[in-house]
Protein backbone atom coordinates (compact mmCIF):
# COMPACT_ATOMS: atom_id res chain seq x y z
CA UNK A 1 0.00 0.00 0.00
CA UNK A 2 1.34 3.41 -0.90
CA UNK A 3 0.20 6.89 0.08
CA UNK A 4 -0.81 9.35 -2.64
CA UNK A 5 0.89 12.75 -2.65
CA UNK A 6 -2.10 15.09 -2.70
CA UNK A 7 0.08 18.03 -3.77
CA UNK A 8 0.75 16.38 -7.13
CA UNK A 9 -2.39 14.23 -7.46
CA UNK A 10 -4.45 15.34 -10.50
CA UNK A 11 -7.63 14.19 -8.75
CA UNK A 12 -7.21 16.34 -5.64
CA UNK A 13 -9.91 18.89 -6.54
CA UNK A 14 -12.44 16.11 -7.26
CA UNK A 15 -11.49 14.36 -4.03
CA UNK A 16 -12.05 17.48 -1.94
CA UNK A 17 -15.25 18.44 -3.76
CA UNK A 18 -17.13 15.13 -3.54
CA UNK A 19 -16.12 14.58 0.08
CA UNK A 20 -18.46 17.45 0.99
CA UNK A 21 -21.48 15.51 -0.31
CA UNK A 22 -23.89 13.85 2.12
CA UNK A 23 -24.24 10.93 -0.33
CA UNK A 24 -21.02 10.82 -2.36
CA UNK A 25 -21.59 7.34 -3.79
CA UNK A 26 -22.72 6.36 -7.26
CA UNK A 27 -23.88 3.07 -8.73
CA UNK A 28 -23.31 1.63 -12.19
CA UNK A 29 -25.00 -1.60 -13.28
CA UNK A 30 -24.49 -3.33 -16.62
CA UNK A 31 -25.17 -6.68 -18.23
CA UNK A 32 -22.09 -8.84 -18.63
CA UNK A 33 -21.52 -12.02 -20.61
CA UNK A 34 -20.27 -14.79 -18.30
CA UNK A 35 -20.45 -17.68 -20.77
CA UNK A 36 -16.75 -18.45 -20.37
CA UNK A 37 -17.17 -18.56 -16.59
CA UNK A 38 -20.15 -20.93 -16.77
CA UNK A 39 -18.44 -23.19 -19.33
CA UNK A 40 -15.27 -23.26 -17.20
CA UNK A 41 -16.93 -24.17 -13.90
CA UNK A 42 -18.99 -26.90 -15.57
CA UNK A 43 -16.02 -28.36 -17.42
CA UNK A 44 -13.61 -28.19 -14.48
CA UNK A 45 -16.23 -28.76 -11.74
CA UNK A 46 -15.28 -25.53 -9.96
CA UNK A 47 -17.29 -23.28 -7.67
CA UNK A 48 -19.30 -20.73 -9.66
CA UNK A 49 -19.40 -18.27 -6.76
CA UNK A 50 -15.67 -18.50 -5.99
CA UNK A 51 -14.80 -18.14 -9.68
CA UNK A 52 -16.99 -15.05 -10.06
CA UNK A 53 -15.54 -13.65 -6.82
CA UNK A 54 -12.04 -14.24 -8.18
CA UNK A 55 -12.93 -12.46 -11.43
CA UNK A 56 -14.43 -9.34 -9.86
CA UNK A 57 -11.57 -9.08 -7.33
CA UNK A 58 -9.02 -9.41 -10.11
CA UNK A 59 -10.82 -6.75 -12.19
CA UNK A 60 -11.10 -4.37 -9.21
CA UNK A 61 -7.38 -4.69 -8.52
CA UNK A 62 -6.64 -4.01 -12.19
CA UNK A 63 -8.64 -0.74 -11.97
CA UNK A 64 -6.49 1.83 -10.20
CA UNK A 65 -9.32 4.07 -9.02
CA UNK A 66 -11.04 1.11 -7.36
CA UNK A 67 -7.84 0.58 -5.37
CA UNK A 68 -7.96 4.10 -3.92
CA UNK A 69 -9.02 4.47 -0.28
CA UNK A 70 -8.88 7.34 2.18
CA UNK A 71 -8.71 7.78 5.92
CA UNK A 72 -9.12 11.33 7.06
CA UNK A 73 -7.30 13.49 4.54
CA UNK A 74 -4.84 10.78 3.54
CA UNK A 75 -5.36 8.83 0.30
CA UNK A 76 -3.81 5.45 -0.44
CA UNK A 77 -3.44 3.06 -3.35
CA UNK A 78 -3.91 -0.34 -1.68
CA UNK A 79 -2.35 -2.12 -4.71
CA UNK A 80 -4.22 -5.40 -4.04
CA UNK A 81 -7.92 -5.88 -3.24
CA UNK A 82 -9.27 -8.69 -1.04
CA UNK A 83 -12.98 -9.59 -0.89
CA UNK A 84 -15.29 -9.46 2.09
CA UNK A 85 -18.35 -11.37 0.92
CA UNK A 86 -21.77 -12.63 1.99
CA UNK A 87 -22.40 -16.30 2.76
CA UNK A 88 -25.87 -17.87 2.96
CA UNK A 89 -26.46 -20.13 5.97
CA UNK A 90 -28.78 -23.13 6.18
CA UNK A 91 -31.30 -21.00 8.07
CA UNK A 92 -31.68 -18.65 5.10
CA UNK A 93 -29.82 -15.84 6.87
CA UNK A 94 -26.57 -14.50 5.45
CA UNK A 95 -23.31 -13.79 7.19
CA UNK A 96 -19.99 -12.18 6.30
CA UNK A 97 -16.63 -13.76 5.49
CA UNK A 98 -13.25 -12.56 4.26
CA UNK A 99 -10.78 -14.42 2.04
CA UNK A 100 -7.41 -13.11 0.91
CA UNK A 101 -7.02 -13.03 -2.85
CA UNK A 102 -4.50 -15.30 -4.55
CA UNK A 103 -3.63 -15.41 -8.26
CA UNK A 104 -4.01 -19.18 -8.13
CA UNK A 105 -7.74 -19.80 -8.52
CA UNK A 106 -7.56 -23.14 -6.69
CA UNK A 107 -5.80 -21.57 -3.70
CA UNK A 108 -8.30 -18.72 -3.65
CA UNK A 109 -11.27 -21.10 -3.96
CA UNK A 110 -10.03 -23.10 -0.99
CA UNK A 111 -9.73 -19.92 1.07
CA UNK A 112 -13.29 -18.93 0.11
CA UNK A 113 -14.57 -22.40 1.01
CA UNK A 114 -12.83 -22.43 4.40
CA UNK A 115 -13.94 -18.90 5.28
CA UNK A 116 -17.52 -19.72 4.24
CA UNK A 117 -17.73 -22.95 6.23
CA UNK A 118 -16.32 -21.28 9.31
CA UNK A 119 -19.14 -18.76 9.57
CA UNK A 120 -21.98 -20.37 7.58
CA UNK A 121 -24.09 -21.35 10.58
CA UNK A 122 -22.75 -19.08 13.28
CA UNK A 123 -25.57 -17.35 15.20
CA UNK A 124 -25.90 -13.61 14.71
CA UNK A 125 -23.76 -11.53 12.40
CA UNK A 126 -20.06 -12.20 12.05
CA UNK A 127 -18.90 -8.59 12.21
CA UNK A 128 -15.25 -9.02 11.36
CA UNK A 129 -12.51 -7.10 13.11
CA UNK A 130 -10.77 -7.01 9.74
CA UNK A 131 -10.91 -3.34 8.74
CA UNK A 132 -8.12 -3.35 6.18
CA UNK A 133 -8.36 -0.69 3.50
CA UNK A 134 -7.69 -3.42 0.93
CA UNK A 135 -11.18 -4.89 1.33
CA UNK A 136 -13.92 -4.68 -1.27
CA UNK A 137 -17.44 -5.69 -0.26
CA UNK A 138 -19.05 -8.25 -2.51
CA UNK A 139 -22.46 -9.91 -2.60
CA UNK A 140 -24.53 -11.97 -5.01
CA UNK A 141 -28.26 -12.63 -5.36
CA UNK A 142 -28.36 -15.85 -7.40
CA UNK A 143 -32.15 -16.14 -7.04
CA UNK A 144 -33.04 -12.89 -8.83
CA UNK A 145 -32.13 -11.48 -12.23
CA UNK A 146 -32.08 -7.90 -11.00
CA UNK A 147 -31.33 -4.82 -13.09
CA UNK A 148 -29.83 -2.75 -10.25
CA UNK A 149 -29.34 -2.89 -6.49
CA UNK A 150 -28.78 -0.34 -3.72
CA UNK A 151 -26.03 -1.14 -1.22
CA UNK A 152 -26.09 -0.06 2.44
CA UNK A 153 -23.04 2.01 3.38
CA UNK A 154 -22.12 1.34 7.01
CA UNK A 155 -19.35 3.93 7.29
CA UNK A 156 -21.28 6.94 5.98
CA UNK A 157 -19.65 9.45 3.61
CA UNK A 158 -16.15 8.46 4.74
CA UNK A 159 -16.54 4.80 3.71
CA UNK A 160 -14.35 4.55 0.62
CA UNK A 161 -14.52 0.78 -0.03
CA UNK A 162 -16.19 -0.21 -3.32
CA UNK A 163 -19.22 -2.50 -3.30
CA UNK A 164 -19.70 -5.07 -6.07
CA UNK A 165 -22.77 -7.25 -6.65
CA UNK A 166 -24.15 -9.60 -9.27
CA UNK A 167 -27.49 -11.31 -9.68
CA UNK A 168 -28.84 -14.54 -11.12
CA UNK A 169 -26.89 -15.89 -14.07
CA UNK A 170 -29.37 -16.57 -16.86
CA UNK A 171 -29.19 -18.27 -20.24
CA UNK A 172 -29.92 -16.10 -23.27
CA UNK A 173 -30.47 -16.73 -26.95
CA UNK A 174 -27.75 -18.75 -28.61
CA UNK A 175 -26.76 -20.56 -25.44
CA UNK A 176 -24.93 -17.58 -23.93
CA UNK A 177 -25.01 -16.76 -20.21
CA UNK A 178 -25.20 -13.31 -18.64
CA UNK A 179 -25.90 -11.46 -15.41
CA UNK A 180 -26.12 -7.92 -14.08
CA UNK A 181 -22.91 -6.74 -12.44
CA UNK A 182 -22.99 -3.60 -10.32
CA UNK A 183 -20.33 -1.37 -8.81
CA UNK A 184 -20.95 1.18 -6.04
CA UNK A 185 -18.04 3.60 -5.65
CA UNK A 186 -17.12 6.78 -3.79
CA UNK A 187 -17.22 9.64 -6.30
CA UNK A 188 -14.30 11.42 -4.67
CA UNK A 189 -12.10 8.54 -5.87
CA UNK A 190 -13.90 7.09 -8.89
CA UNK A 191 -15.62 8.43 -12.01
CA UNK A 192 -17.44 6.78 -14.90
CA UNK A 193 -14.37 6.02 -17.02
CA UNK A 194 -12.60 3.89 -14.35
CA UNK A 195 -15.86 2.00 -13.75
CA UNK A 196 -16.10 1.30 -17.47
CA UNK A 197 -12.51 0.03 -17.35
CA UNK A 198 -13.49 -2.30 -14.49
CA UNK A 199 -16.22 -3.80 -16.67
CA UNK A 200 -13.77 -4.13 -19.55
CA UNK A 201 -11.26 -5.87 -17.26
CA UNK A 202 -13.92 -8.30 -16.03
CA UNK A 203 -15.19 -9.05 -19.55
CA UNK A 204 -11.64 -9.46 -20.82
CA UNK A 205 -10.79 -12.01 -18.14
CA UNK A 206 -11.16 -15.72 -18.89
CA UNK A 207 -10.87 -18.42 -16.18
CA UNK A 208 -8.41 -20.91 -17.64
Amino acid sequence: MKEIDLETWPRRAHFEFFRTFQKPFFDVAARVDVTQVVDFVRREEKSLFATMLYGVTKAATATQNLRYRFRGDRVFDVEQCHPSFTVMGDSGLFNYAVADYDDDLDVFTQRVREASEEIRNQPGLNLSEDHRLELIYVTSMPWLDFQAITNPIIGGPDDSAPRIAWGKIVETAGGRWETTLQVTAHHSLVDGLPVARFFEAFQGWSPQ
